[in-house]
C-alpha cells in the first residue's frame, strides 16, 4: 500500500517553524504550495479509491499531532477535504452504476423474512461502514450483516476480547471501544474475509464486490467465516441457523418459525433494502 506518512512528515518539516494560537489566514504562497501538494497526491493515488481513502485516513491521524500549529492544520485539512471529496464523488458514481443490479438481486431473494422485534443499532455508523467497505470493494450489507450476527451491532468490545466481528486471531480487549479501534476492526474483518477467498479461490467460486454478488458467493462467505464444508465450488455452512435464521425462503422454514434474530442472509437482504431506500 502506498504510504502518505513520510510525505506528510516531509511537508510538515518544510512548512513548520512557528507555533501560534490565533486563527490562521493562508498566504498566497500557502495557496501555491497547496495546489502543488494536491497535484502530487493526485499523481500518487492515480484515482485509486483505496489509496485515496488510505491517504485521507492518514492525514486525519496526523492532524492532532500538529493541532498547535494553525498553518499545518490548515494545509492538512485542505488536503483531507480534497481527498475525501474525490472519494465521495467516486462512491456516488459507483452506487448509481450498481443500483439496478442490486435492486434485481433484492427483488429475487427479499421474501419470506420473519419480522424480528429487536432494537437495530446496525445503521448508526452506516457512513463509516460504507466508506471502509467501498474503499475495499466489499459489499457494505455484508459488513453490516456479519457485525450484526457476531455482536448485535453494539458499540463496545465483547467480553471474550475478539472484537465486534469475533475474529479469533485478534485481541481487541474488552469494555469501551474507541472510534479508531472500531474502524480497525472493520478493516480487519474485510482483510480476514478476503484472505479466506484468496486461500480457496482454486476450489470455491467467490464473486463478492461493492457493486454486486450472487447467492452462492455470500453463502460461501459465511461458510468460510463461521465454519463450513466445501462441496463442489460452494461452501455450505456447518451451522445453517447462523445463515438462515428468520428466513422462510428456499426450503428453510425450519429456521424461521422460532427465530430469535435474523441470520446473515436475511440481515444482508434487509440491510441492502435499507441502503437502496436511503443511500442510492
Amino acid at each position: 500500500m502506498k504510504k502518505l506518512f513520510l510525505f506528510a512528515i516531509s511537508s510538515i518539516t518544510i512548512f513548520s517553524g512557528f507555533t501560534v494560537t490565533y486563527a490562521y489566514t493562508p498566504t498566497s504562497q500557502d495557496q501555491i504550495t497547496l495546489v502543488q501538494l494536491k497535484n502530487t497526491l493526485d499523481q500518487i493515488n492515480s484515482g485509486n479509491v483505496t489509496d485515496i481513502w488510505n491517504f485521507s485516513t492518514q492525514i486525519k491521524k496526523l492532524q492532532p499531532m500538529v493541532a498547535n500549529d494553525p498553518r499545518i492544520t490548515y494545509l492538512l485539512q485542505e488536503l483531507h477535504t480534497h481527498l475525501y471529496g474525490q472519494f465521495s464523488i467516486a462512491k456516488i458514481k459507483t452506487k448509481q452504476a450498481s443500483k439496478s443490479g442490486w435492486n434485481n438481486f433484492l427483488a429475487q431473494y427479499n421474501t419470506g423474512i420473519v419480522a424480528i422485534s429487536m432494537e437495530d443499532k446496525c445503521f448508526w455508523r452506516y457512513n463509516t461502514l460504507d466508506n471502509i467497505s467501498f474503499a475495499n470493494n466489499f459489499p457494505t450489507a455484508l459488513t453490516v450483516a456479519t457485525r450484526y450476527r457476531e455482536s448485535h451491532c453494539g458499540y463496545y468490545l465483547p467480553k471474550n476480547g475478539d472484537g465486534p466481528f469475533q475474529i479469533l486471531a485478534k485481541e481487541y480487549g474488552t469494555g469501551e471501544i474507541t472510534e479508531e479501534t472500531f474502524t480497525q476492526s472493520v478493516q480487519d474483518f474485510i482483510d480476514f474475509s478476503k484472505t479466506k477467498y484468496a486461500n480457496y479461490k482454486s476450489k470455491v467460486d467467490i464473486n463478492i464486490s461493492y457493486t454486486g454478488t450472487d447467492l452462492n458467493s455470500i453463502i460461501s462467505h459465511w461458510g468460510f467465516y463461521n465454519g463450513g464444508t466445501i462441496s463442489g465450488r460452494i461452501v455450505f455452512p456447518n451451522a445453517p441457523k447462523y445463515v438462515y435464521e428468520g428466513y422462510a425462503n428456499y426450503n428453510s422454514w425450519q429456521y424461521a418459525s422460532w427465530a430469535i434474530r435474523h441470520g446473515l442472509l436475511p440481515k444482508f437482504l434487509k440491510t441492502l433494502e435499507f441502503e437502496l431506500n436511503n443511500y442510492y
